[in-house]
């Protein structure tokens, strides 16, 4: 199964709803969701705008003990991890520790052409370098050995035996590669694994108490199933949650959390607490435009929404908050599918009926 962006546009207009109004609105339009959707065992959503706050969990957090989901719920939040691992690594460039525009060849001399690579280009996914999750070898790998447990060496190993999309800095591509190359300058740089840089520069100054890089196949906490639909042809679910080996993610994928501490966390990413304005302005200097979708420094803006989403084997979501509106959107599923019923859309549909203008 390929980890994909899911390029979206967000279109939004004024709502006309009191709050009363507003609140059975987005009640009926995620009940909807999950009424025509069968595939998406459950759901939790927050969504909360200055005062505004309209949080729900439905549908099964366990579909065979018929378990509610619940608002506390941990789950896996796929590449939003990215947007952890990045802050940690433009902490280290405002530290003068490393700098956006050093080549890669500094730290990985043995990679092609990492001469004309630059830590920027990492960050940005316009190295070039081929994404390991796209790989028939891996999607072989993962359906047949699901528990193996990977090391960053074989990830970055298996893409380089693929030619690179462009030439550096020519174009863009979304690439799990790049951020397991940023986890290990990071290490490479303190001295310290990337997990353990980033529960002491982010989880821990933030509060963050349910909040944790995976390891190996094993979810923690009060922790919702996560859930797919291993054969098209079959509408079966098949539980995940602990299928699959999350060391293919690293620092690519691999938290969990849940929506009150990703809550905490966008706000501080919106707002650059982790480091200076100019590395927050650097941040934000997109590497893409596509409608209003930008891509910068592992980090999207959409419609102004600062954040990231995620799909890993079990879980989706999407993750944004707007420091302009004091606004954030967080939809989860339990489980992973491709198209138009993603946590992408329903996070469209609901900001468009809260009427949230860019």
């Amino acid at each position: 199964m390929k980890t994909k962006f899911f390029l979206l546009i967000l279109f939004f207009s004024t709502s006309c709803f009191s709050q009363p109004v507003l609140d059975k609105e987005l009640d009926r339009i995620t009940d909807s969701v999950l009424a025509v959707n069968p595939l998406i065992p459950g759901m939790i959503v927050s969504y909360v705008c200055g005062d505004y706050k309209w949080e729900k969990a439905k549908g099964y957090a366990d579909l065979e003990k018929k378990i509610p989901m619940r608002l506390e719920n941990t789950y896996r939040i796929g590449s939003v991890t990215k947007t952890f691992t990045i802050s940690v690594l433009l902490q280290l460039v405002d530290e003068g520790k490393v700098s956006l525009d050093e080549k890669i060849s500094k730290y990985f001399p043995d990679i092609p052409n990492a001469e004309n690579i630059t830590v920027k280009m990492l960050a940005n996914m316009r190295s070039g370098l081929y994404n390991y999750s796209e790989s028939k070898e891996f999607e072989d790998t993962l359906t047949n050995r699901p528990s193996k447990v990977w090391t960053d060496d074989e990830l970055v190993q298996l893409a380089l035996k693929y030619p690179p999309y462009f030439p550096p800095d020519s174009n863009f591509h979304y690439s799990n590669t790049n951020t397991i190359l940023i986890g290990k300058i990071i290490e490479k740089v303190t001295g310290s694994k990337w997990q353990d840089e980033v529960k002491k520069r982010i989880f821990e100054p933030l509060g963050l108490k349910n909040t944790w890089t995976a390891n190996g196949r094993d979810m923690i906490g009060d922790y919702s199933h996560g859930y797919m639909q291993m054969d098209s042809s079959s509408s079966k679910l098949t539980d995940v949650t602990s299928y699959y080996d999350v060391t293919w993610a690293s620092a690519a994928g691999d938290i969990i959390s849940n929506i009150d501490d990703i809550k905490i966390y966008l706000r501080a990413l919106g707002t650059g607490k982790f480091y200076s304005p100019r590395i927050q302005d650097a941040r934000k200097e997109w590497a893409i435009t596509h409608g209003n979708l930008k891509y910068g420094l592992g980090m999207f803006s959409v419609g102004g929404f600062l954040g990231h989403n995620g799909g890993i084997p079990g879980f989706t979501n999407f993750s944004g908050y707007s420091p302009e509106k004091n606004c954030s959107i967080i939809v989860v599923y339990n489980t992973q599918r491709e198209g138009a019923d993603m946590p992408d859309e329903l996070a469209k549909r609901l900001l468009r009926v809260a009427g949230v203008l860019e």
